[in-house]
């Protein structure tokens, strides 16, 4: 059983009806006391299990259902989940990865642009990861983007980064063409942003999901994303399907 350093406490009168940005915590350690934002991922990822400790909290969902939905798909089709080859894109602290190796997913490469996510990653879950990159998707180096597109990736996950815009149109782009045509995509989003039709919408800043020439839906799967902390519900939407053809060859609309 994981033995944890530090305390938590949160008071519902003051986090009530916060927004998913504003929601915060006390956080209490080596006899001191501050207040930390939920979204202070670096803060967070800098105490050991701390990301995992408050992700139990708000029972969080997305670690498990992304790769059911891959599993089950994978499985389907009549094909081995030995054979995949995953990118998982803001990796965070490794608990998707965890989660995907946990299924018997083998190969899984992480990116995320904090290191001290990879620092909490190869703490936390040494052997999960074959590589984990410090990277700005959107400014990438030459030499991992060489590296990523030849890995010959097939499958794509992202457990909320996207949906929750902690990664621009742009860096997505980048992640979505270092993997091969008819590559498994699987993320997740806020269910308003999903369902939303106006400007602001996810569609709207990824045009691409509407193209079908570029990404193909198979299955959405609406979910109790996790709890807000003052137990509000706090719902996404969960999406698999198949990519295409690069983002970049194909004018999106």
């Amino acid at each position: 059983m994981t033995k944890f350093d530090f305390e938590i406490q949160i008071s519902k009168d003051e986090v009530r009806n916060l927004t998913i940005q504003e929601e915060f915590f006390w956080l209490k350690q080596n006899g001191k006391e501050r207040k930390v934002r939920l979204h202070d991922y670096s803060e967070s990822y800098r105490i050991p299990y701390l990301y995992e400790y408050l992700m139990g909290k708000v029972q969080a969902q997305s670690y498990s259902i992304l790769p059911s939905l891959l599993i089950n798909r994978v499985k389907d089709e009549g094909n081995s989940i030995k054979d995949l080859v995953v990118l998982d894109v803001g990796a965070g602290s490794g608990m998707m990865g965890k989660a995907l190796a946990n299924f018997g997913i083998e190969s899984i490469v992480g990116i995320d642009i904090l290191p001290e996510a990879a620092e909490a990653a190869k703490r936390e879950y040494p052997e999960v990861y074959e590589n984990y990159y410090v990277e700005d998707l959107s400014n990438l180096s030459e030499a991992t983007e060489k590296t990523l597109s030849s890995k010959a990736f097939n499958c794509l996950i992202c457990g909320s980064a996207l949906g929750f815009n902690h990664i621009p149109a742009s860096g997505w782009n980048t992640a979505f063409n270092a993997i091969l045509p008819n590559s498994w995509i699987v993320f997740n989003v806020h269910r308003e942003q999903w369902e939303d039709k106006g400007e602001t919408s996810f569609v709207a800043r990824h045009p691409w999901i509407a193209n079908t020439e570029i990404f193909e839906i198979i299955e959405i799967r609406n979910f109790r994303y996790r709890f807000y902390l003052d137990g509000r519900s706090l719902h996404g939407s969960a999406i698999i399907g198949k990519k295409r053809t690069n983002i970049t060859k194909i004018k999106s609309f």
